[in-house]
This record gives structure tokens, sequence and C-alpha cells, in this order.
């Protein structure tokens, strides 16, 4: 007797399912405590139900860093509208990334996760093409925009860089900021004291500055931009960051 068909819309719900049920396992036990045992034993689905839709672990870790990422992705696309100078319309990126990062801390991390050794080579093709995907809608918005500030000559820079190289370092002075200030981080020495979103923007402000990146931070009120960004662009989101806060602060005073 074959197995039951089911349509493209029932597979797709259940492996929403099953995504969700892996992030209350993360949440609740990390990375290293999530197993394909331990989702078959929390969802309404047989072993060989769960494994037609994940190959394994690696598949399934890859393809909650797709959804992620997805998510990241629409975040991103809504920075591309911000109306401003390339400068301001990379801050909206940057910002519109912290936002992400503090609202889905998981994600955030779990792109570390799927580049692991062994990750990627031991997921299914389907979640491989559709990473792959993904990192091309992230990464041509932000390279189209450096490449607008060069040709504009907006972009000084100095050093002659390429537009990856400049993208590779806004992201990883984005990425070390948030990652070593992110709350339950241990914060000792230099770090006490620091608040993420000013920090970030500072280290940020560092480099484009470094790039003679136009205008300067020293001849342009960046704070009213990111005012805009916040009313125009993430409304919702540091509504959401707000709200999150504040209950967090009520469960600690308890």
């Amino acid at each position: 007797m074959s197995p039951r068909q089911i349509d493209s819309q029932t597979r797709d719900q259940r492996e929403e399912e099953l995504l969700d049920a892996a992030m209350i396992l993360i949440g609740a036990q990390g990375v290293e405590g999530l197993t394909m045992d331990k989702l078959v034993s929390a969802v309404p689905y047989s072993k060989g139900t769960v494994y037609g839709h994940f190959s394994g672990k690696e598949d399934l870790l890859l393809a909650l860093c797709n959804r992620g990422m997805a998510l990241l992705v629409s975040m991103f696309k809504r920075a591309e509208s911000f109306e401003g100078v390339t400068r301001e319309r990379l801050l909206a990126w940057i910002y519109g990334y912290q936002l992400y990062a503090r609202l889905y801390p998981m994600f955030f991390m779990l792109v570390i996760t799927a580049k692991a050794p062994g990750v990627a080579e031991k997921s299914s093709e389907r979640q491989r093409e559709k990473h792959i995907q993904l990192q091309a809608l992230l990464s041509e918005g932000l390279l189209g925009l450096i490449r607008q500030a060069l040709e504009t000559a907006e972009c000084g820079n100095p050093l002659n860089m390429t537009a990856e190289q400049i993208a590779f370092a806004n992201w990883s002075a984005s990425f070390g900021s948030i990652s070593l200030l992110s709350k339950g981080t241990d914060r000792c020495n230099i770090r006490a004291g620091l608040e993420l979103e000013e920090s970030l923007l500072a280290n940020v402000s560092l480099v484009l500055d470094g790039l003679n990146w136009r205008p300067l931070s020293s001849l342009f009120d960046y704070n009213t931009s990111l005012e805009r960004i916040r009313c125009e662009i993430f409304a919702d989101e540091v509504a959401m960051l707000t709200a999150g806060e504040m209950n967090q602060e009520r469960c600690s005073s308890l």
C-alpha cells in the first residue's frame, strides 16, 4: 500500500508546525539539546513523517536558519524604502538588523550554527538551495546600495575597498557589537555599562567615517534620521520591543 499523498499546502503547514516545535525545544534546552527523537516526541506525527520533512538535525537547523533569514529579508526590504542619502539608508539596514537580533535572538544566533562544519553538507539539497537564495537576497540590496554610494562618491573609500569588503566591515561591526552586548551575555570589563543600540551605532559611525562616507557624523544629525527610521520603517518592531522590555521589567519586579 503506497503512502497517503498530501497537498503542498498541508505539507507546508506541517513543516511550519515542526519548525515551531523545534524552536520550543531549542528555547528550553539549547541547540545541543535538540534531537530528532525529541522532536518526534513533541509532535503528533510519526518518526517517518518527521524524517519525510527533515533528513536529520542538520537539515532541521538549516531550515530554522532559513526561516529567520526570510524574516530578515522582509525587514531589509522595508529598510530599502527609506528616503535619504545612501548613508542614512545603510543606517536603516543596520538599525533593522539590531531590532531583528533583539526581537528574534534565536534566529540571530542560528546563522552561526548553520555555518558550523557539517551542517550544510548534511542538509537536504532543498534547504541548501533555499539558503543560497536567501543569502543572495540579503546581499544584493546591500551591495547595490554600497555601489551606488561609491559611484556617486558619497563614499570616499580612501582604502579603495571593494563593495564586498565594505559590506563585510559593516556586518562584522554590527554582528560583533550585538553579540557582545546582547542581554544574557557576560558583560565584564570594558563592556560593563554599555548600551547595545548606542554602542552599535557608534561603532558603525567609526567605520563609515573611516570610509569617508558622507555626510560625516560630525557634520550631520543622524539622530533625526534614526527617529525617522523608527517611526517610518520599523514602528511595529519598536513597539514590540518596548512592550517586551516592559513585560520583562514587570516580571523581574515580582
